[in-house]
Parts: structure tokens; C-alpha cells; sequence
């Protein structure tokens, strides 16, 4: 008798929300943590130990250990860059926070001067800060990074 049917329905959907139970249970604004120690901070892994468990895909022309030395003179390289680099911008009056889109235009332009030299490294320097020109960057600053630190000048 569907009659029937639905009049228990409709008791039952009654009572379940004259008891609260549709309605979502409040959570506490503060979460009770557990006893014991807090987080745990993960090791920072190396380049090495994530080149050998497969975390780094691996150059086809070079064993891990000439890949490790690449990755290390890399990251040498771009110390010295970013040592060079922050006087530049503090005599600009650029500000701490505008350092890292300085930083990356002057480590392309640092690629840039391991693999061209003369006009052709010049025209490539030009592309370059007209690139992070449209990026909202001030084309005298990267024009001064050029001229400081990679001895490329007369950019237009």
C-alpha cells in the first residue's frame, strides 16, 4: 500500500528532524592535537640521493656523477650571481621582495653568456629585457644587471 508507505516516510523524515540529525554537527574552532612530540621535519633530500632513488630524471649524456658535479657547479654559479647581483639592486632602491624575478632574469642572461659571446650574446641580452620589460621589471635595472655583472653594454 504506497498510501501507508509514504505516511511512515514522512513520520520517519519528521522525527529525524525534530531530533537535529540533518542538521551538520558543530566542529571546535580549535583542533585538540595529540600528546606526544610534535611534526616531524622531513630530511632535506640532496641532489644526489634524489638522482639515485629516480626522483631527477637523468641526462642521457652524462653518468649521475658528472650530472652531481653539473648540479653542483650550477648551484655555485648562481651563488655567485646572486652575491653580485644584490648591490646592484640596493643601489637601485629595489626592494627585498622584487629580488627573485631579478635573480631569474639574471640567470638566463648568465646562461645566456656561458653559450653566446659578442653581438650575438648582445641581441640575445636585448630580447632578454625586452622579455622581462613586459614582465612589469624596469628596463634601466636589467639593463645595469647586464652592464655589472656580465660586462654586456649598450643594450637599446
Amino acid at each position: 500500500m504506497p498510501e501507508l508507505l509514504q505516511q511512515i516516510l514522512c513520520d520517519c523524515h519528521q522525527k529525524f528532524h525534530a531530533c537535529g540529525h540533518q542538521l551538520p554537527r558543530r566542529k571546535p574552532l580549535v583542533t585538540k592535537t595529540k600528546p606526544g612530540p610534535g611534526l616531524r621535519r622531513k630530511s632535506k633530500k640532496t641532489y644526489a640521493k634524489a638522482l639515485k632513488k629516480g626522483r631527477v630524471s637523468r641526462g642521457r649524456s652524462s653518468t649521475p656523477e658528472e650530472q652531481i658535479a653539473g648540479h653542483r657547479e650550477g648551484s655555485a654559479y648562481a651563488a655567485v650571481i646572486a652575491d653580485r647581483l644584490r648591490p646592484v639592486l640596493a643601489e637601485r632602491g629595489i626592494p627585498d621582495d622584487r629580488f627573485v624575478a631579478y635573480f631569474a632574469f639574471a640567470q638566463k642572461l648568465g646562461r645566456y653568456a656561458r653559450n653566446y659571446s659578442g653581438e650575438s650574446l648582445r641581441m640575445a641580452a636585448s630580447d632578454l629585457v625586452d622579455l622581462y620589460e613586459a614582465k612589469s621589471l624596469n628596463g634601466d635595472v636589467l639593463r645595469a644587471i647586464a652592464a655589472a655583472l656580465f660586462d654586456i653594454y649598450h643594450l637599446p
